[in-house]
């Protein structure tokens, strides 16, 4: 026994007693996780479609935080209750959320209904059903074309089914994604919680490392998606003002997609002429298209260089082609809302590499001077 004694370290058995406990948790996790995917689809969907809905709270909550905050320390000034104020004050701004939303839903309606009113019913009416009679044709086509290759693209019936179904995807993700913004803005121990669960399991370089990774990550997150939001909200309202003032038909509505469009980098252009296109080829009116594709052109020439720069440089600094990545590998993965997170995702990637570098950097330059100094002392002593 005590030859065995010998051989036994406290320190190293501990730290395989834990080595050993955490991978048998990440394997009993993996096989729940691969269990509940196969009832769902892939491991990949199974888990975007869990992160979506939580992931877009978290976008919404960095969102509504600080006017939340601001109402209730106004709240706080006529009650003690602070748990009351803080419900009261989620709950006035969601209300102003909702009638800012049906403003922008009521303006769009407006602007259709006023621009449709004039025309001729009827004539709509046959339109609209040689169109799509055209386009079953162009379809049907399409299809026996790509059947000719062993293509099966499948009927029309399924491809309007597929996009019921995005919609309803849709709608869910965002109703969830509510839930889970109301709750996290209602729930301040939250970060009280895992601060002491940090505390708990960590030690004090562990815990440095990571509250230091935490702060970055809500100063790049809180600062890009604020920033962004701020921004499209800018370039919604610049353009729908301007396009006013050219009479550009449906300036409203193009205004506002190109805003919502803005929210992801590169495709609020894209939302913006895609929009003043169709509306322009629906009117027949190749002077306003001209006109808006300048407004357009103007407008986010302005963005680019002066709004987007002054907004987001102090928290996302991320080269055009790790921003193009991001958002592929964000689509990929989360799609629309993995697009939304993705640039900050990446900047905070880059900003954690960077620190790494800085770290190797002075590590290495300390290597190197206490090599000189080793080196001459040596010197010395040879001399002596």
């Amino acid at each position: 026994m005590k030859k065995l004694e010998k051989y036994y370290n406290r320190e190293y058995s501990i730290k395989s007693y834990y080595v050993i406990k955490t991978a048998l948790i990440i394997f009993v996790l993996g096989i729940i996780i691969w269990y509940l995917a196969g009832k769902t689809g892939s491991v990949l969907e199974f888990i975007s479609a869990v992160m979506r809905p939580l992931v877009l709270g978290m976008v919404f909550t960095y969102l509504l935080s600080p006017p939340v905050k601001k109402i209730e320390a106004k709240l706080l000034g006529l009650t003690d209750n602070k748990k009351a104020a803080r419900v009261l004050a989620v709950v006035i701004i969601w209300v102003i959320v909702l009638l800012a939303l049906g403003l922008i839903l009521g303006v769009i309606t407006f602007t259709v209904t006023r621009s449709l009113s004039g025309f001729n019913l009827a004539a709509c009416k046959e339109y609209i059903a040689v169109l799509a009679d055209q386009f079953s044709k162009f379809w049907t086509t399409i299809e026996e074309q790509l059947a000719s290759l062993n293509i099966n693209l499948g009927s029309v019936g399924e491809f309007i089914g597929k996009i019921f179904s995005g919609v309803k995807t849709g709608a869910t993700t965002l109703l969830f994604a509510v839930i889970f913004a109301i709750y996290f803005l209602l729930d301040e121990e939250i970060r009280v919680y895992w601060g002491k669960a940090l505390d708990a399991f960590t030690n004090s370089s562990t815990r440095e490392k990571l509250r230091l990774f935490i702060a970055d990550a809500d100063r790049v997150f809180s600062g890009y998606i604020r920033g962004q939001a701020m921004d499209a909200m800018l370039v919604g309202v610049m353009v729908t003002a301007a396009m006013l003032i050219a009479r550009v038909p449906y300036a409203a509505v193009i205004g506002i997609l190109t805003g919502l469009g803005n929210l992801i980098p590169y495709v609020g252009p894209v939302v913006g002429f895609g929009s003043l296109i169709l509306v322009c080829l629906a009117e027949g009116s190749i002077k306003s298209l001209i006109i808006g594709g300048i407004i357009l052109i103007v407008v986010m020439f302005i963005d680019g260089n002066i709004i987007n720069p002054r907004m987001l440089s102090s928290n996302v600094e991320v080269h055009p082609v790790l921003v193009i990545v991001a958002l592929l590998a964000g689509g990929r993965v989360g799609g629309i809302v993995g697009m939304l997170v993705a640039v900050p995702v990446a900047a905070l990637l880059k900003l954690q590499f960077d620190r790494a570098v800085e770290r190797r950097l002075k590590a290495n330059a300390a290597e190197k001077k206490a090599d000189e100094k080793k080196e001459a002392e040596k010197k010395k002593q040879k001399k002596e």
